[in-house]
């Protein structure tokens, strides 16, 4: 519920955060600690590092400089955890029950529901003490910690197993504190935990990652590695620093995170200087992609395992609606290449890409189905049904070009090899580019939700209206002074021009959420009351094909 607030609430300043530790590894590094300490979730920073990688906005040296500041900031959180805050949790339960129920929306209730989980957390802290009693009376219990404490090894090995069952190496620690401050776990074994632990939070990023490409990969592979180095340094001097840490702090509790902020830090320290050698370990151990057209055009099976972060899943489900989105703008190509130098086979392959795009819309739509089926705040809501919403319009455009366009022009130019006049190649060439433009703008429009390209956008789509009649009454005042022209062309020409403008219409169909959320899409009534308000008459509409008024 906290991580869920949280994005909810601030998921585009946590995406700028990131955004902004483009140049600066510093900077980089308390992106990630701040982050974490908001997300109390250092796995849910690395899904978001490594998918921002993937896309190309952050590079790999930069992402594991996130990810090494994450590490402290989980730390962090577990310090202050360790403290007693039991006494509030029923006061910030009961203050978020009421903020989340009775606020209208917006940051306030996403407020109510982040003071709700942070109150949960400290009274599931609290019942974790009392359900611990049975474990503390438990002999087969003592006598497991007693030979996990003689066995160092299998007992890292248990704690990064736990981390990796829970996907939290915080859930994990605290549960280590907790059992050690009822005198469940000796320290020496706790700090053992808790280097396991750091294995096992690394874990699962690396896994979810694992068919992402290979930016994506990088950097949960380098961080689970950092990790690895450091539990192989630290283990075998686990009881000095135990026996040293022991007087600095009486509380049992305290010990074990500071081990684990201290842990945590060295890692920070000792690996920044070396990211750039990582960066090159992992790009040896990882097979670069497969660049070929093939691989582009497959539709790759969607992490559902990040539905517990929902802005890492959408992001994935952008990802693959912008590879989606290629795979149509290559289609839309290919087409008037093929009318152009009268290629019929490249026309009929053109058409059996559209199988690939209903393949990619079938995956996103499986995807965010059921991502919608978790529990969601409204801001991921409604951008969830943006996504699918642009998915659709796409694979509308891919039956456009494969069902009509390919159709019209193989059946009716590239079959009889009729040559079309200068004008009317001209006239189409008029509008495919500045629906090819409209292509790159729209895309940049659905990934960024910037207002002033979505009111380019917008504009383009009105002046495109006005392109094509212009070229309709071309063609028409052509096939009127020439009573020979051939009449299957000029069905070619009159269905090309429109199925332009049905693939212009939707594709800036992405900009109108945008407009209407930011209060600048006006309506053609909202625009006549206006005028009307200006002392202006509204111009009359006139339509052709009513019928005349016998009153």
């Amino acid at each position: 519920m906290v991580r869920i607030g949280i994005s909810e609430g601030w998921g585009s300043e946590i995406r700028g955060a990131l955004g902004a530790s483009l140049s600066n590894p510093f900077k980089a590094f308390l992106s990630g600690l701040g982050i974490t300490m908001l997300l109390q979730s250092s796995s849910a920073t690395a899904l978001l590092t490594s998918s921002f990688s993937g896309q190309g906005i952050l590079t790999t040296a930069t992402a594991l400089a996130i990810l090494l500041g994450a590490d402290v900031g989980t730390t962090l959180v577990a310090q202050i955890l360790t403290f007693d805050f039991s006494a509030l949790s029923p006061l910030l339960i009961a203050v978020g029950v009421a903020l989340f129920t009775y606020s209208p929306g917006g940051r306030t209730r996403d407020v109510g529901r982040l003071l709700l989980g942070l109150g949960m957390m400290l009274l599931a802290l609290k019942l974790i003490v009392g359900a611990s009693l049975p474990m503390r009376e438990s002999i087969i219990i003592q006598q497991i910690f007693v030979a996990l404490g003689e066995d160092l090894l299998l007992a890292v090995i248990f704690g990064a197993i736990i981390a990796w069952a829970s996907h939290s190496s915080l859930a994990t620690v605290l549960l280590i504190i907790t059992l050690t401050s009822t005198n469940v776990l000796d320290t020496t074994v706790a700090f053992t935990f808790v280097l396991g632990a750091n294995i096992g939070g690394a874990i699962p990023p690396f896994i979810a990652t694992l068919g992402a490409n290979r930016a994506a990969r990088q950097p949960p592979l380098g961080n689970l590695l950092f990790r690895i180095c450091g539990v192989v340094v630290t283990l075998p001097f686990i009881g000095a620093i135990a026996s040293y840490l022991s007087p600095l702090e009486v509380d049992s509790a305290r010990q074990i995170a500071n081990f684990h902020m201290f842990f945590n830090l060295a890692l920070a320290i000792v690996f920044f200087p070396l990211i750039g050698r990582m960066v090159a370990l992992t790009e040896t151990l990882i097979a670069e992609d497969d660049t070929s057209s093939d691989d582009q055009m497959v539709a790759r099976d969607l992490d559902r395992g990040a539905f517990e972060t929902p802005l890492v899943a959408l992001l994935n489900a952008e990802r693959e609606v912008l590879r989606m989105g290629e795979v149509v703008e290559r289609m839309l190509r290919n087409t008037f290449i093929a009318l152009k130098k009268n290629d019929t086979e490249l026309a009929w392959q053109t058409r059996e890409m559209d199988d690939t795009v209903n393949d990619f819309y079938d995956n996103v739509k499986r995807y965010l189905t059921s991502l919608a089926r978790e529990p969601l705040g409204e801001k991921d809501s409604r951008r969830c049904s943006e996504i699918l919403s642009f998915a659709t319009n796409l694979e509308h455009i891919g039956d456009i070009i494969s069902v009509d366009l390919i159709h019209n022009i193989v059946q009716k130019k590239l079959a009889t090899r009729s040559k079309m006049s200068l004008q009317d190649r001209e006239d189409i060439n008029n509008l495919y580019e500045p629906v090819l433009s409209a292509f790159q703008l729209s895309l940049s429009v659905f990934t960024s939700n910037d207002v002033s390209m979505a009111r380019t956008l917008l504009a383009r789509k009105y002046k495109f209206v006005k392109r094509e009649k212009k070229a309709v009454l071309n063609h028409l005042e052509k096939i009127r002074d020439d009573a020979n022209y051939d009449s299957g062309l000029s069905a070619m020409q009159l269905d090309v021009l429109r199925d332009l403008k049905r693939i212009n219409s939707h594709l800036a169909s992405v900009a109108y959420p945008i407009l209407e959320a930011a209060g600048q899409l006006r309506s053609p009534l909202r625009r006549n009351k206006s005028e009307t308000s200006k002392g202006e008459r509204p111009q009359p509409q006139f339509d052709s094909n009513a019928r005349p008024s016998t009153t």
